[in-house]
């Protein structure tokens, strides 16, 4: 079944499945880093960015960024029951913690998380992290990021030229 998506409604966020990694350039202590990916469905316009965790924190924070990068905010944040996002998961009502809902109060908008195990929910992020992999993780696959900042500049830089590609 096609869902019909209203401009400004939605932005669908969640993190990729597969790690980024970072090298510290003293010791050589590879660290794995989360990739948070948010989309806006009507325009498939998409938002990477790559954090240290997906604790609450770095939620909060790369959400904020996919606002300041999209230049508006949506109607609804659509989630899936992550720990960062939810207290408490559920098939039919998540209890979403109280961070998180100060978040959204601040910037006039609701926080919708997914249904646990129904993943037609959240295909259209899903399929922005399988794009993800093939634009983002695979150009850069044989690169050493000794820094988030560092590998950040990269991303934007990938996702920039991506968008560039479409239009």
């Amino acid at each position: 079944m096609k869902l019909d998506h209203v401009a400004g409604q939605e932005m669908f966020i969640d993190f990729a499945g597969k790690k980024l990694q970072i090298v510290d350039r003293d010791t050589g202590e590879v660290t794995n880093v989360e990739v948070f990916v948010a989309i806006l469905p009507y325009s498939q316009y998409t938002y990477v960015q790559a954090c240290m965790t997906q604790r609450r924190a770095d939620l909060i924070s790369c959400c904020r960024n996919a606002l300041q990068f999209f230049q508006g905010v949506p109607r609804a944040i659509v989630s899936d029951n992550l720990k960062s996002a939810v207290n408490r998961a559920s098939k039919y009502e998540a209890e979403i913690n109280r961070t998180f809902k100060d978040f959204a109060r601040h910037y006039n908008c609701v926080i919708n998380p997914t249904r646990s195990y129904a993943a037609q929910d959240k295909a259209l992020v899903e399929n922005a992290v399988h794009l993800t992999y093939q634009r983002i993780y695979y150009p850069i696959r044989q690169m050493t990021f000794f820094s988030l900042d560092e590998l950040n500049v990269h991303i934007r830089q990938l996702l920039k030229r991506s968008i560039q590609m479409l239009n």
